[in-house]
This record gives C-alpha cells, sequence and structure tokens, in this order.
C-alpha cells in the first residue's frame, strides 16, 4: 500500500465546496458558443446529450462506458471548432480521470496536460480549475513512478498555490505534503522528512491537532520515519493519527485505513506480532464491510494478516 498523495482533497479548499474528490468530480457542462450556424445547433443537441450521459457515467463510477463518449465529444470539438479551442479542456481533463481510474497512467497524462495547459490558456494560471488540473498531471506522473517529473511538477503547484492562496493556506499546506510525499518515495527521505517537519509546525499553529490537512502531514511523517527506520518516532505519530482519524473521516474510511496498514506494519518491524496481528485484522474487517474482497486496501490487508499468521510464536 503505497503512501498516501492528499491531492485529492484539494477542490474542497479551493472552492470552498463540501466535495472533496476533485479528480472525481464530473465535468461541468461544456458551454458552447451561442451564435452557432443552424447546421450546428442540430448538432449542439447531441453534443449536450453526449454530456450528460458522460456525468451520469462519472457520477456512477461507469469510467470505462463514460470514455468512449469523451473521445467522441474531444473529436467533435476539434472537428467542428478547430484543434486549440475552449471546449477542449474540461473534456480532456475528464477523460484523464476515466482513464486514471481504470490504472491507464500513461494515457490520462497527456489529456492532464492537455486539461492544464489549455485551462491556462483559456482560464488563467491561478484558476482553482487550473490548479486542480495542474494537481492531476503531478499526481498521475507520481503514481506513474515518474518521481522527479512529479517533484518538478508539485513544486510548481506549491508556487502557484503560495502566489494565488498565501504560504499558510490549507491548500498550500496539503500540497506541501504532497511534495513530501513524491520525495519519500524518490528515497529522498531525509528532505522529505524535513518538509513535513515544518509543514506540520504551520498545520498545527494555523488549522490544529485534529485538522485533515494537519492529519495528512502526520501521517505521512509516520511513513516517512518508518521508512527510514526510526520506528519508535513512527510509532508515536501513527498512534497520535488514528486516534483523531478513527473519528473523522471514520475508522472505516480508506485513508484511515490506509494508515492503520501502515502502523501494523510499524508495529510488525517492531517486532510487536500481536499488536501489529489485532491492528491488520480489525482494519481487514472494515474493508471487507465496507469497501469489499476486492478493494485494493482489503487485499493488502489481507495479505499483513497471512504473513502475521505465520509468524513464528
Amino acid at each position: 500500500m503505497k503512501s498516501t498523495i492528499v491531492a485529492f482533497h484539494l477542490a474542497v479548499l479551493l472552492s470552498g465546496s463540501a466535495v472533496l474528490h476533485s479528480a472525481e468530480t464530473p465535468p461541468a457542462e461544456v458551454k458552447l458558443p451561442e451564435d452557432l450556424p443552424e447546421d450546428l445547433k442540430k448538432q449542439a443537441l447531441e453534443f449536450k446529450k453526449q454530456q450528460a450521459s458522460v456525468r451520469e457515467y462519472m457520477e456512477a463510477g461507469k469510467y470505462a462506458e463514460a470514455e468512449p463518449l469523451l473521445r467522441s465529444l474531444i473529436t467533435a470539438f476539434k472537428t467542428y471548432f478547430g484543434p486549440g479551442n475552449a471546449l477542449l479542456p474540461e473534456c480532456q481533463g475528464a477523460l484523464g480521470t476515466c482513464l486514471r481510474a481504470q490504472g491507464k497512467l500513461a494515457e490520462a497524462e497527456p489529456e492532464f496536460r492537455a486539461a492544464w495547459e489549455g485551462h491556462v490558456k483559456y482560464l488563467g494560471a491561478d484558476k482553482p480549475e487550473t490548479l486542480r488540473m495542474h494537481n492531476a498531471l503531478a499526481e498521475t506522473l507520481h503514481q506513474e513512478g515518474k518521481f522527479e517529473e512529479a517533484e518538478k511538477e508539485t513544486r510548481s503547484l506549491v508556487q502557484e498555490m503560495t502566489q494565488v492562496y498565501g504560504p499558510e493556506h490549507p491548500a498550500t499546506l496539503l500540497n506541501r505534503t504532497n511534495l513530501a510525499v513524491v520525495l519519500g518515495d524518490g528515497k529522498k527521505h531525509a528532505e522529505a522528512e524535513k518538509e513535513l517537519q515544518e509543514v506540520l509546525k504551520i498545520d498545527l499553529r494555523v488549522l490544529g491537532i485534529d485538522k485533515q490537512p494537519t492529519l495528512m502531514a502526520r501521517g505521512a511523517l509516520a511513513i516517512n520515519l518508518r521508512e527510514q527506520g526510526k520506528l519508535a518516532e513512527a510509532e508515536k505519530e501513527f498512534r497520535a493519527v488514528l486516534l483523531f482519524m478513527d473519528i473523522n473521516p471514520g475508522e472505516a474510511h480508506p485513508d484511515t485505513l490506509t494508515y492503520r496498514y501502515h502502523f501494523a506494519l510499524c508495529l510488525t518491524l517492531e517486532k510487536k506480532y500481536a499488536e501489529a496481528k489485532k491492528e491488520a485484522e480489525a482494519g481487514l474487517a472494515m474493508a471487507r464491510n465496507k469497501l469489499g474482497d476486492d478493494h485494493p486496501n482489503t487485499k493488502e490487508l489481507q495479505q499483513l494478516v497471512t504473513n502475521l499468521q505465520n509468524v513464528p510464536k
């Protein structure tokens, strides 16, 4: 189970919305030009139907069904309005989301890049949707294991957030945490730890001990410390994180289950096998009930439980 990257929580911080999952949010209806020629007005109705279907599929998590509709829309918009028109970025970003959700990361990357560059051109570099697409690109590069490119884009995104929202805005702090996660996954553990310690100090002062950005930074720090072999320090941080996350967002939330897995792994490395098995089994029961047997979190918790059952008494 990889380190948690917290980019998907960005929408709520940029827009003030209660919706958290920016990457999975379906696109808004693309506004077509008002002065369409007569021969295109009928076609415009078909575009709107396709857009409505895309939203319906994406809201239901049916990304494979949404993908061909989006590809068709992108081709149509290029055909009728030219290859570099303002209608494309929204659809390209949605296509990137559908592809990434299906694990097609290499295909998703150019779509997110095109969406980001298109939003820069037509909306401006400082608009929330532009920043979300840049964020999606950085996250996809990270998921592909392209750590140097992901680091470059995430550093750029942190600078953009700092300029637009300020250095102590939750969105800026979350992206600094993301940067540290990328650094850690790129084996730059000491640099990542320093970044996380700095972010955590600001989070605690500005937001408080139980707020989501604080917990994400603290959880990332716990994983980083464990990966450096600082097991006692890591254990302390994991306990502090789970104390609050079991309450909010809840013990069965995927984020909480991710940290419970990493905590159990830390205990295993400390040879605290009985407690590790207890934590892993509790996480597995919740994952099965909430996420199902086929979810990646469930499978990795199951593997950890199996490994712990085979540990000599």
